[in-house]
């Protein structure tokens, strides 16, 4: 049985890169609330694993070119949709070349950027204030725990976490009531401030965002949308997907690699290169990450595999891992799992020499890879194990691209 580490197997990391650059002053230590500007950050950022409860803007597995990559080539959305045929057509031909065109995507396995705000924020941490009256931490007495959304302070959505701290400092010690949501439940919680080190505290840290890079699956011409990662950005403190309030994805450069190891999960190292978005973000799920592109990628596009059609045997894996841009690597389906189950699907080992030689295998940030097989979209790399970084785990397409279209459909709605 091969051993996976939720915090370490999915194929990004989640690192703090602002605490490298600064610790909480004594005005910040109430909320322990990270300030300064993103971009310069993330150029700045170091690539340990893990996450720091000051701030938030965190660094997910890390991809991009060498160079500042090009946009991609701009490509009309008309006409990717399926037209009415005439009158006089077959009514079977219609219904086959409307299922043709429906069931293909343009397969990318290019590295992207995610920039992603939370609904409210997160409770990072907890920690002890000191007080004349002694050491407490009001936040945990008011029964809070790290994971925790804070929804609304005193019926007041709560924007970010500046906004959270500037009305700590205004209720001058009186409590406030916050609206927490602890996995599927909501809750009242009445915390009150204590006065230490010359400001009022909760001894909380929090913080609203987070940001990193992986890679995009494919793009889906009938519902304008792409597929990426193949599993959620997740938050080690709330364990589990992060609540998407809104979010963009951006360009990013690549700037090295670090090789994979038994016990230790190679990554790939890189940068935002463009304070640009990209697009939209409309959905983050436990099946990856969906959303618009103002320049729709151009790009044959080809089959997308039903689940039961997906085999054990070769494939190829689209992978970028520097500044070449997307290349076909050679791989082995081993085993195709449950497909009742929404991922993890196959199991999947790299054989290609090229990759073993320059990441060791499946790196963190090669999450979303496009997996082919017989020149059709089967799935997506998605984790990798730890004790051997030649194997990880893949998301079946069709799973995505139904999720895809899902995030489109209800965008459409809003």
């Amino acid at each position: 049985m091969k051993t996976i580490n939720r915090s370490d197997d999915p194929l990004y990391t989640i690192h703090d890169p602002k605490a490298k650059k600064r610790g909480p002053s004594k005005k910040d230590r109430g909320l322990k609330i990270s300030k300064g500007a993103f971009c310069r950050a993330l150029r700045t950022f170091a690539t340990s694993v893990g996450v720091t409860a000051l701030c938030m803007l965190a660094t997910l597995g890390f991809l991009g070119l060498e160079n500042t990559p090009a946009p991609w080539p701009a490509q009309s959305r008309s006409g990717q949709g399926v037209e009415a045929a005439p009158a006089s057509s077959q009514p079977s031909a219609q219904v086959s070349a409307q299922a043709e065109v429906l069931d293909r995507v343009v397969p990318l396995g290019r590295t992207f950027g995610v920039k992603l705000f939370t609904d409210g924020v997160i409770v990072a941490s907890l920690s002890d204030i000191y007080t004349a009256q002694g050491v407490c931490c009001p936040a945990a007495e008011a029964g809070l725990e790290p994971g925790d959304y804070l929804l609304q302070a005193d019926g007041m959505e709560i924007q970010n976490n500046a906004a959270l701290a500037a009305y700590i400092g205004r209720c001058q010690g009186e409590s406030i009531t916050f609206l927490v949501r602890r996995g599927e439940e909501d809750f009242e919680a009445q915390v009150r401030p204590v006065f230490g080190e010359g400001s009022f505290k909760t001894g909380m840290w929090v913080r609203d965002s987070a940001a990193g890079v992986g890679t995009l699956t494919f793009y889906d011409p009938a519902s304008g949308c792409f597929a990426g990662l193949g599993h959620g950005i997740c938050d080690a403190d709330a364990g589990g997907v992060m609540a998407l309030k809104s979010g963009e994805p951006a360009e990013i450069t690549l700037c090295g690699i670090v090789k994979g190891l038994p016990e230790e999960p190679g990554q790939l190292r890189g940068y935002f290169s463009s304070d640009q978005p990209m697009g939209r973000l409309l959905a983050n799920n436990e099946t990856g990450v969906y959303g618009t592109l103002d320049q729709a990628p151009q790009g044959d596009a080809v089959e997308v595999l039903e689940r039961g059609q997906v085999q054990a045997g070769p494939v190829q894996i689209l992978a970028t891992i520097d500044s070449a841009g997307p290349k076909l690597y050679e791989a082995e389906i081993e085993k195709v799992n449950d497909a009742a189950q929404p991922t993890r699907n196959l199991v999947v080992r790299v054989t290609d020499p090229r990759l073993l030689e320059a990441t060791g295998g499946i790196v963190q940030g090669m999450s979303g890879s496009c997996i082919l097989q017989n020149g059709k979209v089967a799935g997506a790399v998605t984790h990798v194990f730890t004790d051997d970084p030649t194997m990880g785990y893949g998301i079946f397409a069709e799973t995505m691209l139904e999720q895809c279209r899902n995030a489109a459909q209800t965008d459409r709605m809003e």
